[in-house]
């Protein structure tokens, strides 16, 4: 299995493959992916083997600034634009957000780690240029249960202060993303028909903190 560079042909299927476990009303477009990988777009990887496609890893840079302003809640993944996105040129640190990992084939074992080992190399390159370029941390939205116990349970990412209070929910055989502030208004939305699949959660990893990341990735 290799892996080539995300182009404009493949965002159609990113979009589509993003939807499937996150159907928020703010959905991901060709405009937002442009944005995120305009400086760096080797951040975007698609996984192939004998021309078929095996997985995607939807990577962005970020600054240090636009970084802690997203793991804050206060910034959406859709309003990181160039004031956010990293800069090598520039900036001395880096946050990288994942914000799609997926092994298209379930044969594939430990999908993960070919990803971390991917992002070491790409950090190591940008290090040519910029030697004292830091890694100010990993950090992921996840929107569905697998992908939480990816996360947490294989990769030490941790919710911090800010709670997400997006929550998939299902009606009638539809999943919706939507924004739950209270278990009154949950309570509300299960009795009108819908069931709770969980709640999203702002995972991130510090290099502060023990974890298989920081194995592959020299912070």
């Amino acid at each position: 299995m290799i892996y080539r560079q995300l182009t404009e042909a493949d965002y159609d299927k990113v979009i589509e493959l993003d939807r499937k476990v996150y159907p928020t009303s703010y959905p991901l477009t060709p405009k937002i992916l442009g944005h995120w990988h305009q400086r760096n777009p080797e951040f975007g990887m698609v996984f192939e083997k004998n021309g078929k496609l095996e997985g995607m890893l939807i990577s962005v840079p970020l600054n240090k600034k636009g970084w802690q302003k997203l793991i804050k809640g206060e910034l959406a993944e859709a309003d990181l634009t160039s004031e956010t996105i990293f800069d090598n040129s520039r900036d001395k640190e880096i946050g990288i957000h994942i914000y799609h990992i997926e092994k298209i084939d379930p044969k594939i074992k430990e999908f993960y780690k070919s990803c971390l080992e991917n992002l070491s190399k790409l950090i190591d390159n940008l290090r040519i240029k910029n030697p004292k370029l830091r890694v100010s941390g990993l950090s992921g939205l996840c929107t569905s249960i697998d992908g939480i116990k990816l996360f947490e349970n294989k990769m030490n990412f941790r919710e911090r202060e800010y709670l997400c209070q997006e929550h998939i929910l299902e009606k009638n055989g539809k999943k919706y993303a939507l924004s739950v502030e209270s278990d009154k208004e949950l309570e509300g939305l299960i009795g009108k028909g819908y069931k709770l699949i969980n709640r999203c959660k702002m995972l991130v990893a510090l290099p502060s903190e023990p974890g298989i990341i920081w194995k592959y990735i020299k912070a």
